[in-house]
């Protein structure tokens, strides 16, 4: 898919208000410095310049380092010619010309710099970071400068860095499918705004009580091909195992991690559809009975199915496995939600992979002790916050 960018409108001041004079001068001559630049997130310093840098159409890549810095040229080259319709060439030059954009690294990674860039315009851009990562993220606040100023680039020098290292964004796609094409142009339009986390909510249902109280009518899907669990997923509304993986590959690509998501023990009716037996009989079929073996032998082959092999499905190092919202009106099944939530997190963590969860255990108190070392807990509600 192609990017879907807006025009930002630029207001330019045309005058100096002069302390408490209620009047404006206009000083021939006089250069006024270029004003902070628009881009999203903001600009964390900026020092205007004087003029307008314009393009040569070249990438100019540091030699020592273009084996790195090439993937990024690459891609930073073919996003210029969706959006602007002119092709880029990629050189390798110790210096840039008038009008070329030079990319180089600089500087020992750490944990303050990873994705920390500078970006100095003049008659020509140099584009310099510790990491290929931190010059990628410099390539996408060119795109927006070049947007805004019909491909030009005001002057100056900016220096920016994320407040935050995680700056996600979760989509449904359990109770609301997208085409994969879909999904690929979120990646890009989150990399743009240099997102970092697209987290897939891959499963879930609706609410029994707003289809007549009920099960078998109300809608339920999980969206990844299975081939431990033929016809697990929904026909005609899924991604097949290659989709998947190569939408996790073009997110590396942009600098975006895929984290998937397989959520349980609750919000599971796709589950328990697909094999009734596992089904809770006191707290509805959306929910997994806990005290059955044979919902562990079912969770623990879905899950292996991904994560397992050389070349597993899910790619990234984190992997979701729900735990939200399971009923918590008995202590007994209190602490056995509790044993569910560590043993998943071990088990994902026996594939190498950091277990993630949606932090419930303040709703579901109790004695069993849970892991929560390298756990990443998403804290969405306040009730389940500690």
């Amino acid at each position: 898919g192609q990017f879907l960018f807006g025009k930002v409108l630029q207001v330019f001041k045309a005058g100096v208000l002069l302390g408490a004079v209620s009047c404006i001068l206009f000083v021939p001559g006089l250069k006024a410095e270029n004003s902070r630049p628009f881009v999203i997130p903001a600009l964390q310093e900026w020092k205007g310049g004087d003029g307008y840098w314009r393009s040569s159409c070249r990438l100019v890549l540091d030699p020592r380092y273009a084996a790195e810095l090439n993937p990024v040229a690459n891609t930073f080259a073919e996003d210029l010619a969706v959006m602007f319709g002119r092709k880029y060439k990629v050189a390798e030059g110790v210096s840039a010309c008038s009008g070329d954009i030079f990319l180089t690294l600089a500087g020992k990674e750490t944990e303050e710099n990873r994705e920390k860039y500078y970006l100095d315009v003049s008659d020509r851009m140099v584009l310099t970071g510790a990491t290929t990562q931190a010059v990628f993220w410099g390539t996408r606040t060119i795109l927006q400068m070049m947007e805004q100023y019909d491909g030009a680039v005001p002057q100056g020098v900016a220096v920016d860095w994320p407040n935050y290292p995680k700056r996600g964004f979760m989509l449904d796609v359990g109770r609301k499918f997208v085409p994969i094409g879909f999904l690929r142009d979120y990646v890009k339009i989150m990399s743009y705004y240099k997102m970092n986390c697209f987290q897939i909510h891959l499963n879930d249902n609706g609410f029994k009580k707003f289809y007549g109280n009920d099960w078998s009518q109300t809608p339920a899907a999980f969206r990844l091909e299975s081939t431990v669990f033929p016809g697990l997923a929904t026909e005609g509304a899924h991604y097949s195992k290659k989709e998947f993986v190569e939408l996790q590959m073009l997110a590396e690509q942009y600098g975006v991690t895929v984290l998937p998501e397989i959520d349980v023990p609750a919000h599971s009716l796709a589950f328990t559809r697909y094999k009734p037996e596992i089904a809770s009989k006191e707290y509805g079929e959306d929910h997994l009975d806990l005290f059955n073996p044979e919902t562990y032998l079912f969770l623990d082959s879905l899950f292996a199915e991904y994560l397992g092999g050389e070349n597993p499905v899910f790619r990234g190092k984190e992997v979701h496995i729900g735990t939200d919202e399971y009923d918590n009106s008995d202590p007994n099944v209190v602490e056995k939600f509790r044993f569910f939530t560590d043993y998943y997190i071990k088990y994902v963590e026996g594939f190498g992979k950091k277990a993630v969860a949606w932090g419930a255990l303040t709703h579901a108190r109790g004695d069993l002790p849970v892991k929560s070392d390298e756990v990443l807990l998403d804290i969405w509600y306040n009730g389940y916050a500690d």
